[in-house]
């Protein structure tokens, strides 16, 4: 073992940090640098958070005069700190589930984990920890003595699934959904590719895809467990109508589900069948279902005012948009769509966003979209900033009315209720 990893490691225990924020007293704290900002500019606000020591860049200079807080210096923080995280997994006893997926994957993630409570001894990564510095750092921060730890890991490119296999190799691994319009990734195929690097190591024995992806090239050739809402013949079949549960020709029944939604429900789904998969009774999957909640931002659901508010906006892509149109909720009122753009798609940003709009005025009937990317769009009411939006919203929304706002983090198209009131 490393002499600097290990002497880490045998610090008491502690809580680990990559944002200055969350410091307190005993943290330790890894500078790394990002595109926004540079955890090095922060020593000075942990020292007096009272942090126990910041692993910083070896070739940082720092004026340690009067910083009361010990230095690490190591030649890559975030290496670092992914060697750290994989090094600590080596001593638990947990098996890992790993999900990923262009959506779905978090609240896949949540659901899993708890519906495995049923059972075992669980740990999950928090929020969206899921990225090269987010799931090694909520992976020194959870409890790894346990019977399964259920990871979410997430890509900006291609390679970076690889990655964090290389610092969590999944025991049993996952893929919810693939994307049509892949971004800067350029196709759907190469995607495919990118998030199917989940499955590449030999520890990896169990391999669960929705049915869907195996008409694409990337999943054609290889075995696979599927599961599928519109396919009986997949390994997992979930019949929406008769609410029936099917596993190897087996038809479980189910009294009542949590969720309608399409989408929603093939989260479900998914987690029942990796807790199958691991040998969670029918009968203790039963008595957690109807515990589920859609996870905060993801098509949350709020009634204010006698108006139904879904709040849909931790992330997106294109295909996650139109599948929470298609699955707005029957109404008395109007059906609204507050919709925000969609970065990354390049050249193909327009055919994207009129993708979305074309599929927006089938399902609603006031569509409002904020950002850029929609304002060479003809036919539609753009907004620039959120508002403008909400004053406009005000003037059409009434009682019974359904109000769906969807779009991506960079928006924050939650502060469109400090607008509303």
């Amino acid at each position: 073992m490393d002499k600097t990893i290990k002497k880490v490691l045998d610090l008491q225990k502690t809580d680990y940090q990559i944002d200055s924020r969350l410091v307190k007293k005993g943290s330790i704290f890894f500078a790394l640098k990002g595109e926004r900002t540079d955890g090095h500019l922060y020593l000075k606000d942990v020292a007096k958070k009272g942090a126990k020591l910041a692993i910083i860049d070896k070739s940082f200079i720092v004026d340690e005069q009067g910083l009361d807080l010990e230095l690490l210096r190591v030649k890559d923080v975030l290496e670092f700190l992914q060697e750290l995280a994989k090094e600590v997994l080596t001593k638990s006893p947990a098996k890992i589930i790993g999900v990923t997926g262009s959506s779905g994957k978090t609240t896949t993630k949540e659901f899993i984990y708890a519906l495995l409570k049923s059972k075992f001894r669980v740990s999950k990564t928090l929020k969206s920890f899921n990225s090269k510095a987010g799931l090694p750092i909520a992976i020194l921060n959870m409890d790894k003595n346990v019977d399964f730890l259920v990871l979410e890991m997430a890509m900006d490119e291609a390679g970076e699934i690889e990655k964090l296999i290389k610092i969590a190799k999944p025991d049993i691994a996952l893929i919810t959904q693939i994307a049509t319009f892949a971004g800067d990734l350029g196709s759907q195929d190469v995607l495919a590719e990118a998030k199917k690097e989940i499955f590449i190591d030999k520890k990896t024995k169990i391999k669960l895809i929705n049915k869907r992806l195996k008409k694409l090239k990337a999943f054609q050739n290889e075995n696979y467990l599927t599961y599928s809402i519109e396919d009986k013949t997949a390994d997992f079949y979930l019949d929406i109508k008769d609410l029936d549960f099917y596993e190897e020709g087996k038809k479980y029944a189910i009294e009542n589900l949590p969720f309608k939604e399409t989408h929603l429900l093939e989260n479900v789904l998914a987690a029942i069948s990796i807790c199958r998969i691991a040998g969670v009774k029918f009968e203790s999957i039963l008595k957690k279902l109807n515990t589920l909640k859609a996870y905060d931002m993801r098509f949350e659901k709020v009634l204010i005012e006698n108006v139904l508010f879904i709040k849909d906006y931790y992330n997106g892509n294109p295909d996650a948009t139109i599948a929470a149109l298609k699955n707005l909720p029957q109404t008395k009122g109007k059906k609204i769509a507050i919709l925000g753009s969609h970065r990354s798609y390049g050249k193909l940003s327009k055919k994207v966003h009129e993708k979305i709009v074309l599929e927006a005025k089938k399902y609603a009937d006031e569509i409002l979209c904020i950002g850029e990317e929609f304002e060479n769009i003809e036919n539609i009411k753009n907004y620039s900033n959120l508002e403008d939006v909400a004053k406009d919203l005000k003037k059409i929304m009434k009682k019974d009315d359904v109000v769906l706002i969807k779009g991506s983090r960079f928006l924050k198209m939650e502060k469109i209720f400090g607008f509303l009131n």
